[in-house]
């Protein structure tokens, strides 16, 4: 039977403080913890300055299923290119963790990325729910963020309707990870982009490409943590 239910050895980072801990470390957790939640918060209001405080900005960069690896500032700018020819991206939060070590951490924040589309003329809803996974670090006394990746989980199509289902293509939306399957075939079908096949998914997705990526972070967590010069 295979393992679904357990890590990969060695990807704890034993030296980490993520619950309890002193109290000065708690507030530490609770600052970085408030940054992490402003992406959804200021980035679906279009709250652009605020959204930059979150990050070293413009050193940071971020990594989406329709942007792959870009420079924040860069992201931004596609974002709101996005939202002006009709994209409508929302995010809700379920819960934060941040494991922290000297002047690095890792938070781990589950939500869902749900993204309207107009499909074969009919409004639709694609939800993936994930897990945001930022790498902050502290520099003269101030958290930031300097990457931002996702693991996509689990996702499904919503007709906002329920009395009009748009027909899709199974051929095509094989083609995608069952992680973001939906959100993948409505992007590159409305959005004009070619969306990234390799985006870390889930651990029962086992030894496929989204599988091992799914593990790959958990290293680079690790690695992150215990200060080693990383590019993610």
């Amino acid at each position: 039977m295979p393992d679904f239910h357990s890590l990969p050895p060695n990807t704890r980072p034993e030296g980490a403080v993520r619950n309890n801990g002193p109290d000065d470390l708690a507030l530490e957790r609770y600052k970085i913890r408030e940054l992490a939640e402003g992406w959804p918060c200021y980035r679906d209001a279009c709250e652009w300055e605020n959204f930059k405080s979150i990050f070293h900005y413009p050193d940071a960069y971020v990594y989406t299923t329709w942007t792959g690896r870009t420079p924040i500032a860069d992201f931004i700018a596609a974002s709101q290119a996005g939202m002006d020819r009709g994209a409508f991206i929302m995010h809700r939060i379920h819960g934060t963790t941040t494991d922290l070590q000297g002047h690095r951490a890792v938070t781990k924040m589950k939500a869902t990325i749900t993204q309207r589309f107009v499909l074969d003329g009919c409004e639709v809803d694609a939800e993936s729910d994930c897990r945001f996974f930022f790498l902050f670090e502290k520099r003269q006394g101030r958290w930031g963020a300097c990457f931002v990746r996702h693991w996509y989980e689990k996702d499904k199509l919503i007709p906002v309707d329920p009395r009009r289902v748009p027909r899709l293509d199974d051929e095509r939306l094989e083609r995608f990870p069952k992680g973001y399957r939906y959100l993948a075939y409505c992007q590159e079908e409305t959005m004009g982009v070619k969306v990234m096949l390799d985006m870390p998914g889930h651990r029962n997705e086992g030894d496929s490409l989204t599988g091992k990526k799914h593990d790959l972070l958990y290293v680079q967590a690790k690695q992150w943590l215990e200060g080693e010069e990383m590019d993610i």
